[in-house]
């Protein structure tokens, strides 16, 4: 295999391939002043192949072997067969740059590719001018090109087992991949601000069961602290009604004539029952009020940790606000929860 040093073309024949196409573009571009309007010169499709073939010379100084094989090609493709000296001088370029692109690391289709074009174009002169094609300089090196090429088409199957050009096609590059989206700079995102004016952090999970742990706990307490009021309440009705009960038979007994004894058995029941409503209306009212003030410290604790909304759900969010006021009366202790939406 011949180096990438080896293939690329020299300083001379550059300037030599340069001075040639200005003179073909030249030639292509001014009419000679016996000639007809609408000679060859003012053939558009040899103008737009001159362009290609500038763009393919810019790409090939570049070092971009691929594109300028393909623009290249195009000029070819487009140049007619009676240009047959440009024809040519543009097929060695191409062949040129395609044996470079393969020193460069591109496949053995670039040198397949270039033997079919050879010999496309020795069977194009000779279907054209016979044996007279034969003697033009081109033709030679045309046939010089043919055979260092299937010299070093040989010597790649030493790398390649099983090389056939017949069946290898021409490796077309490969279409550069989407570039992928950018991710979202987060440095230029404004902060959103909470109700104090601080930048509100994303959520804690942790901190969201947390709160919601104290709000469960704070919701029991307080409920099993409605039913010890209940209990108050009951023990309060109990008294009551036992001392209402012991006034009345008193104040009739005093009427009859025949004051009770502090013994008489119905007395004593009252004064029984009306004990045991005291009892369970002071344990009752102790127990409310521990676990009332329980639930409501657990609640303002799950309150002050749930995550605070973002601004403007902040201000559109409901506020809760609970407290606690003591409730006193003549014959009743107790507690009232207040809670602000």
């Amino acid at each position: 295999m011949l180096l990438a040093a080896q293939l690329r073309p020299s300083p001379a024949r550059q300037r030599l391939c340069r001075l040639v196409a200005v003179l073909v573009a030249m030639s292509l571009g001014t009419p000679a002043v016996a000639a007809p309007a609408g000679s060859e010169a003012d053939d558009p499709a040899i103008a737009a192949a001159t362009r290609t073939y500038e763009e393919g010379i810019t790409y090939r100084d570049a070092g971009n072997f691929i594109a300028a094989a393909e623009s290249f090609t195009t000029a070819y493709r487009d140049l007619p067969m009676k240009e047959r000296e440009t024809r040519a001088i543009v097929l060695f370029d191409l062949i040129d740059a395609r044996r470079n692109a393969f020193a460069e690391g591109e496949g053995p289709g670039q040198l397949c590719e270039c033997e079919r074009l050879l010999v496309a174009y020795l069977e194009e002169i000779k279907q054209s001018f016979g044996s007279k094609g034969d003697k033009f300089p081109d033709t030679r090196k045309a046939k010089k090109l043919l055979a260092e090429l299937r010299k070093q088409i040989d010597a790649a199957r030493g790398e390649t087992p099983g090389l056939d050009c017949a069946t290898t096609p021409l490796e077309k590059p490969a279409a550069p991949e989407p570039a992928p989206d950018p991710a979202p700079d987060v440095s230029d995102r404004p902060a959103m601000p909470d109700d104090r004016g601080a930048a509100t952090p994303d959520p804690d999970p942790a901190q969201a069961r947390r709160a919601r742990t104290f709000m469960i706990a704070g919701a029991v307490s307080t409920g099993v602290g409605g039913l010890f009021l209940g209990m108050m309440t009951a023990g309060l009705v109990v008294g009551r009604n036992a001392e209402r009960d012991g006034d009345a038979r008193t104040q009739a007994a005093i009427a009859s004539g025949s004051p009770l004894s502090q013994y008489d058995p119905d007395l004593q029941a009252l004064i029984d029952r009306g004990n045991l409503g005291n009892r369970l209306a002071i344990a009752g009212g102790v127990l409310a009020t521990a676990a009332i003030a329980a639930g409501v410290t657990l609640l303002v604790l799950g309150l002050r940790a749930r995550p605070r909304p973002r601004a403007g759900a902040a201000s559109m969010a409901p506020r809760l606000a609970p407290a606690v006021a003591p409730a006193l009366g003549p014959n009743f202790t107790g507690a009232t929860l207040v809670l602000r939406f």
